[in-house]
This record gives C-alpha cells, sequence and structure tokens, in this order.
C-alpha cells in the first residue's frame, strides 16, 4: 500500500507539472493571439482613418468646385445684367440721365438730414 501511495503521488505529480505545463503553453498560445488580433486591430483602424481622409478630401474637392462654379455663374450673370443695362441707357440716354439725377437728388436729401 505504501509503494500504492506513493506511485499515486508521483502520478499526480507527474499529471500536476503536465498540467502545468500546458497551461503555461496555453498562456504562451495566448498571448501570441492577442498580439495578432491587436496587430489586426490597428491596421483596421488606420485604414479606418484613411477612408476617413480620403472621404473628406473628395468632400473638399467637390466643394470648391461648387463654389467655383456658382463663382462662375455670378459672373456671368453680372456681365449679362451689365451689358442689358448698358443696351438700356443706349436705347434710352435721356430717361437713363432722368434717373440718374432723380436718384443722387434723393441721396443729397437723405444725406443732409
Amino acid at each position: 500500500m505504501a509503494l500504492s501511495k506513493a506511485a499515486n503521488d508521483a502520478k499526480a505529480s507527474a499529471n500536476e507539472t503536465l498540467s502545468q505545463l500546458e497551461l503555461e503553453q496555453r498562456l504562451d498560445d495566448l498571448k501570441s493571439e492577442i498580439a495578432s488580433i491587436t496587430k489586426t486591430l490597428s491596421a483596421l483602424g488606420g485604414q479606418k482613418v484613411e477612408d476617413y481622409r480620403a472621404g473628406m478630401e473628395r468632400l473638399a474637392a467637390d466643394a470648391v468646385s461648387a463654389s467655383l462654379k456658382a463663382f462662375d455663374s455670378a459672373r456671368s450673370e453680372a456681365v449679362s445684367l451689365e451689358e442689358t443695362f448698358e443696351e438700356h441707357v443706349r436705347a434710352h440716354p435721356l430717361r437713363s440721365v432722368g434717373i440718374a439725377a432723380g436718384i443722387g437728388f434723393l441721396f443729397a436729401l437723405m444725406s443732409r438730414r
């Protein structure tokens, strides 16, 4: 019986050592998996930042393009309005001078007060 108890104790000690080695191996495996997951998440985060930056650059380019189109449209409208006004003045010079004189007179009255 003493031999059997000693054998059982040796067997338990061997199983305990084996379990401890297995646990250490599993911990090492977990550490490497966590490192791999961390690298993957870091790469995904970097890609998201790049995607957002590219989207913002496209949005800024679109805004600049729209602003330039609006400016060109306003400028062409102003040129067209100026040409129309000039044609009207050439067609009716006395009326235009009378209107300009009336506006000047009203402005002078208002600025005196």
